[in-house]
């Protein structure tokens, strides 16, 4: 990948790993998880860089979560009162 001048060739198949989760595109991870296997990335570099995915994609649902629970929270203090 000629565009990157800083990034090996493993670091940006992990990359592509942990988006893929993240993003959610099957069809993406098959092929960054072949590409890291053809080029020397190990399992457990794999397997890093699939939980990263799953972080990055669970922040947001967290974070709504939490908001949700907030306001509902609020909610219920207004339906408390009578408003």
């Amino acid at each position: 990948m000629e565009q990157f001048k800083h990034l090996d060739e493993k670091t940006i198949e992990l990359a592509g790993i942990a988006a893929s989760i993240a993003g959610g595109c099957r069809p993406c991870l098959d092929y960054h998880l072949k590409k890291a296997i053809e080029i020397g990335c190990t399992l457990s570099e794999v397997s890093e860089a699939l939980e990263l995915g799953k972080m990055i994609k669970q922040r947001p649902i967290n974070d709504i979560s939490k908001h949700a629970d907030k306001l509902l929270k609020n909610d219920n203090k207004n339906h408390a009162k009578g408003q």
